[in-house]
């Protein structure tokens, strides 16, 4: 709340931008006028403070389903995480030489596209619940202040939130200039942003595992666990079967006749 000294200033300041003069002088403002522009600003201050007010009575409360619904999302994007890390990060010679072989183009691309979801994706969960224009965001902040008046949950939610808002500040200008905007200066330059270590990663999807599993255990009773097993398993499966692919293309291009018919048989059978 603004003292009296401040809404004096902000009058005169709005006083002398709208019609000029100076606010202190008697000939150009009298007490009348200076009256009316201290009520001015007066009534836009009060009406600011009802609006973020209401703003955030909005964005402290949220419901069971809203719960269910973030705890899935944020499945889904831990999901699309191991994949991308299964296969480029975790895969070993063989597995990359592989793909290399096969479709290059198409997994560099790949590696491309997934690497800036996952930071545009980091990114909004870690948005404000009320952003400058005043829209909600269904982040971990919104949470977290819906829970502020239960401080044995809200104190070890908003110290996760805190990790995670490391790896944030890290990618943050990734996201705001290449991912989220095509700045043109950066584009330009071919400067790198958004460079965050694995472990870095590693501690913000622990923290946001953390952060799910209590929000449930609070709200429902139950725990929830955000890594999706099947997910490796589909990565597993598909750098085998790219070696797979491999092995049977060099026993297909066999100098041995009887070799390199079975395999022809096989992919091309004749019934």
């Amino acid at each position: 709340m603004l003292t009296e000294k401040q809404i004096d200033a902000a009058a005169a300041a709005a006083a002398e931008k709208a019609n000029g003069g100076k606010f202190i002088d008697p000939l150009f403002y009298k007490p009348e006028h200076k009256a009316f522009w201290r009520e001015v600003v007066r009534a836009a201050l009060e009406a600011a403070d009802a609006a973020r007010a209401d703003g955030a009575a909005a964005a402290s409360s949220f419901s069971d389903k809203d719960v269910e619904n973030f705890s899935d999302h944020c499945v889904y994007i831990r999901s699309i995480w191991l994949f991308a890390t299964r296969i480029w990060r975790d895969s070993d010679e063989q597995e990359r030489r592989a793909w290399q072989q096969i479709a290059p183009s198409i997994f560099a691309d790949l590696d491309q596209v997934l690497a800036e979801y996952v930071i545009l994706a980091a990114s909004r969960i870690t948005d404000s619940a009320i952003d400058a224009r005043k829209n909600q965001n269904f982040t971990v902040e919104m949470f977290v202040n819906g829970l502020s008046s239960a401080p044995e949950t809200h104190k070890p939610l908003d110290a996760l939130h805190r990790r995670m808002l490391k790896l944030r500040k890290k990618i943050q200008p990734a996201r705001d200039k290449l991912v989220a905007h095509a700045d043109r200066e950066t584009i330009r330059s071919g400067k790198a942003l958004g460079g965050a270590s694995w472990e870095e990663w590693d501690d913000f999807w622990s923290a946001l595992a953390d952060f799910v599993r209590l929000l449930n255990e609070k709200t429902s009773g139950e725990p929830f666990e955000i890594d999706a097993g099947g997910v490796k398993a589909d990565a597993e499966n598909l750098l085998k079967a790219l070696e797979e692919s491999r092995h049977f293309k060099t026993l297909m291009d066999s100098t041995n006749p009887v070799v390199r018919d079975a395999c022809l048989n096989l992919a091309l059978p004749k019934n």
